[in-house]
């Protein structure tokens, strides 16, 4: 998150971790300072609501962007609040894995 608008980081691999011996491509991108840098696991966006759709990318943004002046454990915290709430459920079937890192000052 730039600015404003949302840059989506392309994937360049399968699943982290279920594949010992996968390649990774690395890709480096450079922070400006007030970027944040979100990333998920499908556990977020995948949810389903009580009619089958998925709590999806454009909901997880709408959270980011509604919450990204609080610090990053609050962000964490609405966004997977958001999840539950879409869901109607207190309990979902993936897990929810968010890391959020910002660059700061100069």
């Amino acid at each position: 998150m730039r600015d404003g608008t949302i840059e989506k980081l392309e994937v360049t691999g399968t699943v982290v971790g279920a594949f010992p011996s996968s390649n990774y491509e690395e890709i480096q991108i450079a922070l400006r300072p007030g970027d944040m840098l979100v990333a998920y696991t499908d556990g977020i966006t995948e949810p389903e609501d009580a009619y089958g759709e998925m709590f999806g990318e454009q909901r997880l943004i709408d959270a980011l962007m509604k919450h990204q002046g609080a610090e990053s454990g609050e962000i964490v915290a609405r966004a997977m609040e958001a999840v539950l709430e879409w869901t109607g459920s207190p309990e979902l079937q993936d897990d929810m894995t968010m890391l959020i890192t910002r660059r700061t000052g100069a």
